[in-house]
């Protein structure tokens, strides 16, 4: 992994209730989630790994996160807050 893209795994799944699912794509899942410190409500995005191993796909989530990155401000597209990892998940 890259400085660049290590640099945006910062956060750590235990910091959150995860919750129900409420919505299901391809290669992912959305789940209600609540952040354990501040308890704002969010969607948290699930990969499992073993779905991106096919280099076209790890390399489209790759490109989500960034372009999601990059329009931070703007007030019609979702705002990213945090991407992390574990063992089986890409979060």
């Amino acid at each position: 992994m890259s400085t660049t893209e290590a640099s945006i795994f910062k956060g750590k799944i235990e910091d959150y209730t995860i919750g129900k699912e409420i919505g299901k794509g391809a290669y992912a899942i959305v789940k209600h989630a609540i952040h354990k410190l501040t308890n704002k409500k969010i969607a948290i995005k699930i990969y499992e790994k073993v779905k991106l191993l096919d280099p076209e796909r790890k390399g489209s989530v790759k490109r989500e996160i960034q372009i999601l990155k990059k329009m931070e401000h703007h007030e019609n597209i979702v705002k990213l807050i945090e991407v992390f990892e574990t063992s089986r998940q890409v979060n």
